[in-house]
């Protein structure tokens, strides 16, 4: 008896519909796993650069003026000086004066430095600016803490438009 072969399989089509197929198939699986990754934002304003006229010198006059500076010591504060509390250091140079809240146990005071900043907030209600800087050698983290600590919490708002500027001011 003989053996009759089958005709081979003649491969007119396209030989890339396998390939085709497999990716039809990984990219519902691909937006499926997609869902399980978030991503989180940080919502800061960035400084304000204008050509326009300066502000009127009477309405600066009455800003906080808050200024927040990270230094590897701790956390120097910076107001208007009409503003200023008897806590905050007199210097005006950041390199030469000392931080007003010192860092404890070779970490940052944040809990000191949300009692400070409640205290400013009582007496200037209507203040929502925080500009936060820091040294170069600050690792972000330190950063970020300090902002989550600056903002406050969503029944005690502090300060919550934080605008990070560059090295000590």
């Amino acid at each position: 008896m003989a053996i009759k072969r089958r005709a081979e399989a003649n491969m007119d089509g396209d030989p890339l519909i396998p390939i085709m197929n497999l990716v039809c198939m990984l990219i519902p699986l691909l937006l499926y796993g997609a869902v399980f990754i978030k991503f989180m934002t940080i919502e800061v304003n960035s400084p304000k650069i204008s050509s326009g006229a300066p502000a009127d010198p009477q309405e600066q006059d009455e800003k906080l003026n808050l200024t927040v500076m990270i230094t590897d010591q701790g956390f120097t504060f910076k107001v208007n000086p009409k503003f200023r509390l008897p806590w905050m250091g007199m210097a005006t140079d950041a390199a030469n004066a000392g931080p007003d809240i010192p860092k404890k146990d070779d970490d940052w005071d944040y809990a000191e430095f949300n009692r400070k900043l409640k205290e400013l907030k009582e007496s200037h209600r209507e203040e929502t600016q925080l500009i936060l800087g820091a040294e170069d050698d600050i690792k972000y983290d330190v950063l970020i803490k300090a902002m989550d600590w600056s903002r406050g919490t969503g029944e005690d708002p502090l300060f919550p438009a934080v605008t990070l500027t560059r090295g000590v001011v």
